[in-house]
């Protein structure tokens, strides 16, 4: 078991100093522990991805400061993971709330419909024939009330 924490150890200091292959075999060393962790917590697969996602990357963003227990960040992430799933657990909960608060009436209309809603028939022919120009206003008026053909 030293020659492991020897090994940890030897990836961590690599890390630090900015490798990101040594970086990324400490995930493959931790990613599952992580995982069930925060699955554990979270009960959602997707939700899980995401701590564990988020603990790695804070790992990374924070690898000068990690307290190492016996050499590894292992605690560090544990707890940090725990930490994200409470963030994300609270974030939940008070979206669901947003969306509970939110009217659950009809979509609203446009400005449109209102105005159209207001005029009669008549009222909306005359005013889209008033927005027709005289020749256009010619040939509604022979095709479409005289049952002229246009051909």
């Amino acid at each position: 078991m030293a020659a492991v924490d020897r090994s940890e150890q030897a990836l961590w200091e690599r890390g630090v100093a900015g490798d990101g292959d040594a970086f990324g075999l400490i995930f493959d060393l931790h990613r599952d522990r992580v995982f069930r962790h925060a699955y554990r917590i979270l009960q959602d697969v997707h939700d899980a991805e995401d701590a564990t996602a988020v603990a790695f990357l804070e790992l990374w963003r924070r690898r000068h400061r990690v307290r190492r227990v016996d050499g590894s960040p292992l605690p560090w992430l544990l707890v940090t993971t725990t930490n994200t799933c409470r963030n994300l657990d609270r974030a939940k909960r008070r979206y669901g709330a947003l969306l509970e608060g939110l009217p659950h009436g009809s979509p609203a209309r446009s400005a449109e419909d209102i105005v159209l809603d207001q005029l009669t028939d008549d009222e909306v022919l005359a005013a889209a024939l008033g927005m027709l120009g005289r020749t256009d206003a010619e040939l509604f008026a022979l095709v479409a009330l005289e049952h002229y053909s246009i051909t």
